[in-house]
């Protein structure tokens, strides 16, 4: 009796919750009652529903998903995905994984994604201060499109399927806000954190601007509570999206703008940025190359000239969102789109991988996860002439990271994985002031800091670099670091710049990392030393593309992570 008055309680409680919610309206297939059923199924259980799901089911718009499966549907390269299918085979979904799609809303009475919705883990809307993140406005829609990726559910005739088409999605609502302050970063990135084993963060830092964006602190403490108290102590997974902005001109003719470095989300030790492939496994022109670049996953690529086959997903209900229904060529069902693309498409891809992969083992920590994603992550592209092998026998590019997501790789990498027992330790070394001066318009000699490291790991997991310039104009810099087994990581590179301000090129004289940050020192980000050794002598070397501006290294620090 007592428990059945728990359960009534919160229920009263959860409807007084709900009664801000917008009332189903005739699109709609999923009423407020059946989500009440639902949530009131996992109240008197304790647990989310046990999926079941039958690979050979329909899905109707399946076979366009060439993410999931390409058999060459779209003129792609047969195979060239994400590999998912073998484990549906082996009743490997994803079933209960809880996932977090921050984002600008979710809509939870999607007729494909309802039945996925977390009925254990509660929603967040910022824009409304309520836990129903469904979309406010009639043209959002982006986290549907990247809830479906992840976890459209499978095998109901229905739409389309996700990667992961048995785990649970939870939606924070936090782009819809006009004006996002450091709080509500914070609050999305803890939401639920002790339930959510991946957060997808399919946003982040404006692109096409080749300025440098730093993380707030409370986003990064929001981030280090989510690996250190998530998923009752293992550890929330945080993937995210590189970023489209490396491209300021056309396919055919392309323009240098940002790498994801200068994104202060996407480069933090905390996340794996993923990059984007398109169905021929080449860099798609817009995804940001980096040093921070943890793996690549498929979505809109292009060849010589033209765009390819983009992702085919869960759209707002209706006649809201990207595809009002036929739109410019998209499904006539205007609760489905086949244009969805961008890091937007491959980071929830990514995801619903790695929600396979815990689905499967699920005691894996954050940083089992992160590692395990690098190593076992596939060669594509394998002529691109960016392929080095680091001092610890990783592929490392920097258009792609360690490779290209692969499931059953990954699974595979899994059963025989000895899980990381020892803490991470973290050891920032002793800054550097050498104050040395830039050669002005030099792309040969450059400026040389030696840089010793003697600290208490063997293993890197990642690096912080701390750089202090006075330069004048930051964007014809470029800036690399080579650890002592000489493994090169290029930081920054002469790119494109408009300042964001006023929309205007960035000002010859007046573009510092100070203007542009409001400090001197930013912090890049560094992927590609996993697995090696940071002692001994690393080497800065600073490069200056043209002529007039001039400036010094002021200052270089090291933070290592690993054990």
């Amino acid at each position: 009796m007592n428990r059945l008055k728990t359960i009534i309680s919160l229920l009263a409680i959860v409807s007084l919750s709900f009664g801000n919610c917008k009332p189903a309206n005739k699109d709609e297939k999923i009423s407020d009652l059946v989500l009440y059923y639902l949530l009131f199924l996992a109240l008197a259980n304790g647990a989310e529903e046990n999926c079941t799901f039958s690979p050979s089911s329909s899905d109707p718009l399946y076979g366009d998903e060439w993410h999931l499966k390409n058999i060459g549907q779209f003129g792609g390269t047969v195979g060239e995905d994400a590999n998912v299918s073998p484990l549906w085979d082996q009743d490997i979904s994803g079933n209960r994984v809880i996932v977090s799609v921050v984002d600008d809303g979710l809509d939870i009475k999607h007729e494909d994604l309802a039945p996925n919705i977390s009925v254990t883990a509660r929603g967040l809307n910022l824009l409304n201060g309520t836990i129903y993140p469904t979309h406010s406005y009639s043209d959002s829609f982006h986290g549907s499109a990247v809830g479906g990726v992840i976890a459209a559910r499978g095998g109901n005739s229905l739409g389309v399927r996700g990667a992961a088409p048995c785990s649970k999605l939870v939606g924070v609502n936090i782009l819809e806000k006009s004006t996002i302050y450091t709080s509500d970063e914070y609050r999305a990135m803890v939401n639920e954190s002790a339930r959510v084993s991946i957060s997808n963060n399919s946003w982040g830092s404006p692109d096409k601007y080749g300025w440098l964006w730093p993380s707030s602190s409370l986003w990064q403490q929001g981030v280090n509570e989510g690996i250190t108290k998530g998923k009752s102590g293992k550890g929330t997974v945080y993937v995210w999206a590189a970023g489209n902005g490396a491209n300021g001109g056309t396919i055919a003719s392309p323009v240098l703008v940002d790498n994801a470095n200068y994104d202060g989300q996407a480069n933090y030790y905390g996340v794996m940025a993923i990059g984007g492939i398109g169905q021929n496994g080449k860099k798609a022109a817009y995804s940001e190359s980096g040093a921070n670049l943890w793996v690549v996953a498929h979505t809109q690529g292009n060849d010589a000239s033209v765009d390819t086959a983009a992702i085919s997903t869960t759209d707002a209900t209706g006649a809201n969102g990207l595809n009002v229904g036929g739109s410019f060529g998209d499904y006539s069902l205007g609760n489905y789109t086949k244009k969805f693309n961008g890091t937007s498409s491959a980071t929830p891809l990514a995801a619903g991988a790695i929600a396979l992969l815990i689905g499967k083992y699920p005691d894996l920590t954050w940083r089992d996860v992160r590692e395990l994603v690098a190593y076992s992550a596939r060669k594509n592209d394998a002529s691109d002439i960016g392929w080095a092998l680091n001092n610890a026998g990783l592929n490392i590019n920097h258009k792609y990271g360690f490779g290209a997501v692969d499931a059953v790789s990954l699974l595979t990498k899994a059963s025989t994985w000895t899980p990381i027992t020892s803490g991470l330790i973290t050891y920032t070394a002793t800054a550097l002031s050498p104050n040395t001066a830039i050669p002005d318009n030099d792309l040969t000699t450059g400026a040389t800091v030696n840089y010793n490291v003697s600290a208490p790991i063997s293993y890197i997991e990642y690096i912080d670099v701390e750089f202090t310039s006075n330069h004048t104009y930051f964007p014809e810099l470029r800036i690399e670091i080579t650890s002592p087994g000489g493994t090169k990581s290029v930081l920054s590179e002469p790119h494109g710049c408009i300042n964001p301000y006023n929309n205007s090129l960035c000002a010859s004289g007046n573009t510092s990392i100070a203007s542009m940050t409001g400090s001197s020192t930013y912090r890049f980000g560094v992927a590609r030393h996993l697995g090696e050794s940071p002692n001994g002598t690393w080497v800065l070397k600073v490069f200056d593309a043209s002529a007039t501006d001039t400036g010094q290294i002021n200052a270089v620090q090291l933070r290592i992570y690993g054990r």
